[in-house]
C-alpha cells in the first residue's frame, strides 16, 4: 500500500472501491466531480496505483491545452511503438493500432475542464468503443458546474453515457481524525486546545484542503502581510509639486511679449486685389443690370410678389456661394445703382476687354504648367513574382506520386524536413530498397517490399541488428492509402 492510499479516510476508501468497480466492469465514461480541494487528484492517483493489472495513462490537463498534445500524451503511455499521428482523433488511431494495445487500458484525465470540446466528444466515443480482445475505460475529473454545462449540451439520448461520481464532504469525525493524523506525522506539538480545533473544523465545508490549511495555520501562524507603501499619497504629492512649479514658471518666467508687425503691402497683393475687383464686376454685370431693372419695376408696380418670384428663379440658376455676398451688397446699394447705370455702361466695354485678356493669360500659364508636368517621366515599379523555396522547387521537379505495391513494408522514420532522413538512409545496407512517401506535411521513410507480415517482422529484426535502428514498424500497403510515394534517386539526394 502506497502513501497515497495509506492516509485515505473510510468514506474515501469506499469511494475508491466504487471507482475500481466502475473501471473494471463499467461501460460508461466516469466523471469524478468535486469542489476545489476535495481530493480529485488524490483519488485518481490512488486509483492508478491500485489497478495493478491495468495499463493506465494518467494525464494532468493544463490550461489552454491543445488537442494534439493530449492525444500524444495518452498514446505514448499506451503504445510500445510510438509511431502515430497526433492530429488524427483517438478512436480512429486506437482502432488502427488495436493489435499493439494492452489487454486492458485505462485513461485518466485530471482537470478535464480545460480540455477542448472535441476531446470530450472523442472520450464519449471511446467509452462506447468495442475492440476485439481489448477493454478500454476512461475516468475524468471536473467541477460539478462544468459537468452540468456538458450535460446540457448533449442530447437526452447521450446523457446516460456519462456517469457522474461526486466526492462527498468529510464528516466531523473524519476531519478531526485527518487533522490529528497529519499533526502526528509532522512531529510538532502546537499549543492549540482541542475544543478550539473541533469548533474550527465544524465551521468548514468538509474538504481535505480546509483541514490542511487549518493545520498549517496552527503550525506556522498567519503569514506576514508585507507593508504596502502609500504610493497613491506619493503620487498625489508629486503631482501637486509639479503643478506648483508650472504655475510659478508661467507667472514669473514668462517669455517676452511678441511685437505685432503691420502687414506689408506688396505690389503682387495690390495687383491681385485690383484684378479680383475687376473680375467680380465682369462676373456680376448681368446680375447688377437685372437688379437695377427689377428695382425700377418694383418702384413702378409696387408688386412684392413679382420680386419674390424673380429672386427664387435667380437662386436656382446661380450658385449659392456666389449669391450670398452679392445679394447682401446689392440690397444695400439699390438706390445708388439707379444713378450709376449710365456711368457703368460707359466703363463696361473697357473693363471687360482687360479682364478677358488677363483671364486668357492665366489659362495659358496653367496650360504650360500642365504640359511641363506631363513631360516629366512617371516612375513605375514592376511587382516581382514571389519565388518558391529552392527545396520545394527541387522536390516538385524530382518527385511524382507512384502507385502503391501489394504486401508489406517497413516504416523507419517520420520527419518534417526531408534533409532529416539523410542520417537514417546512410545506415541502411541497400539504398535501392528505400522508398520515400509524403503524408500531409510529413516525409515518411519506407524500406523493402515483403509478401506477408511474418517476413516483414523477420526483416525488421535483421535491420535493427545490422543498421542499429530502434524496432522498425511493419506496415501493410493497404493501411498506407494516404501516403504518396515519391519518385527520384535517393542516392543522389543524400550524397
Amino acid at each position: 500500500m502506497t502513501f497515497q492510499t495509506a492516509i485515505l479516510l473510510p468514506s474515501q476508501e469506499s469511494l475508491l472501491h466504487r471507482l475500481q468497480h466502475v473501471v473494471l466492469y463499467g461501460q460508461q465514461l466516469t466523471v469524478l466531480t468535486g469542489e476545489v480541494g476535495a481530493g480529485k487528484t488524490t483519488f485518481t492517483t490512488a486509483l492508478v496505483d491500485t489497478l495493478d493489472d491495468v495499463s493506465s495513462a494518467l494525464v494532468v490537463c493544463p490550461q489552454h491545452v491543445d488537442s494534439a498534445e493530449i492525444r500524444r500524451k495518452i498514446l505514448v503511455q499506451l503504445l510500445s511503438e510510438p509511431v502515430f499521428d497526433d492530429e488524427v482523433p483517438l478512436p480512429e488511431t486506437l482502432l488502427r493500432l488495436c493489435d499493439a494495445l494492452p489487454s486492458h487500458c485505462h485513461v485518466v484525465l485530471d482537470d478535464a475542464q480545460y480540455l477542448p470540446l472535441e476531446l470530450w466528444a472523442e472520450c464519449i466515443v471511446l467509452s462506447q468503443l468495442t475492440l476485439p480482445g481489448k477493454k478500454l475505460s476512461l475516468t475524468l475529473t471536473a467541477p460539478a458546474d462544468f459537468l452540468n454545462q456538458i450535460l446540457a449540451q448533449l442530447p437526452e439520448t447521450q446523457r446516460p453515457l456519462l456517469l457522474p461520481v461526486a466526492i462527498a464532504p468529510l464528516t466531523s469525525a473524519e476531519r478531526e481524525g485527518l487533522y490529528y493524523t497529519l499533526l502526528h506525522r509532522s512531529e510538532e506539538t502546537p499549543f492549540t486546545p482541542r475544543d478550539i480545533v473541533k469548533e474550527q473544523l465544524q465551521r468548514q465545508q468538509g474538504t481535505p484542503a480546509e483541514v490542511v490549511n487549518l493545520l498549517y495555520l496552527a503550525l506556522h501562524g498567519e503569514p506576514e502581510v508585507p507593508k504596502r507603501r502609500p504610493w497613491p499619497l506619493y503620487l498625489a504629492v508629486g503631482t501637486c509639486v509639479a503643478c506648483l512649479l508650472v504655475s510659478l514658471y508661467w507667472l514669473w518666467g514668462g517669455s517676452e511679449p511678441k511685437v505685432s508687425q503691420p502687414k506689408v503691402q506688396t505690389v503682387a497683393a495690390v495687383r491681385a486685389e485690383a484684378f479680383n475687383k475687376r473680375y467680380a464686376q465682369v462676373l456680376l454685370s448681368d446680375y447688377l443690370d437685372w437688379r437695377g431693372r427689377l428695382s425700377e419695376r418694383v418702384l413702378k408696380s409696387k408688386d412684392v410678389t413679382v420680386e419674390a418670384a424673380e429672386l427664387a428663379r435667380l437662386s436656382k440658376t446661380q450658385p449659392e456661394d456666389e449669391l450670398e455676398s452679392e445679394i447682401e451688397e446689392a440690397s444695400s446699394q439699390d438706390e445708388v445703382l439707379a444713378h450709376q447705370d449710365e456711368h457703368q455702361a460707359e466703363q463696361e466695354p473697357s473693363s471687360q476687354e482687360e479682364t478677358l485678356a488677363q483671364t486668357q493669360q492665366m489659362h495659358a500659364s496653367q496650360a504650360s504648367g500642365e504640359a511641363e508636368t506631363a513631360d516629366k517621366p512617371v516612375e513605375t515599379f514592376a511587382a516581382e513574382p514571389v519565388s518558391e523555396p529552392s527545396e520545394s522547387r527541387n522536390l516538385a521537379a524530382s518527385t511524382a506520386s507512384l502507385p502503391h505495391p501489394e504486401g508489406y513494408t517497413l516504416q523507419l522514420a517520420t520527419v518534417k524536413r526531408l534533409q532529416s532522413l539523410d542520417a537514417t538512409i546512410a545506415k541502411l545496407p541497400d539504398v535501392d530498397q528505400v522508398l520515400i512517401a509524403r503524408y500531409k506535411s510529413y516525409w515518411v521513410l519506407l524500406y523493402g517490399q515483403y509478401s506477408d507480415r511474418q517476413e516483414g517482422k523477420q526483416a525488421a529484426l535483421d535491420l535493427a541488428k545490422t543498421a542499429q535502428l530502434s524496432s522498425p514498424w511493419v506496415r501493410a500497403w493497404v493501411d498506407l492509402s494516404g501516403y504518396e510515394l515519391q519518385q527520384g534517386s535517393v542516392g543522389r539526394e543524400i550524397h
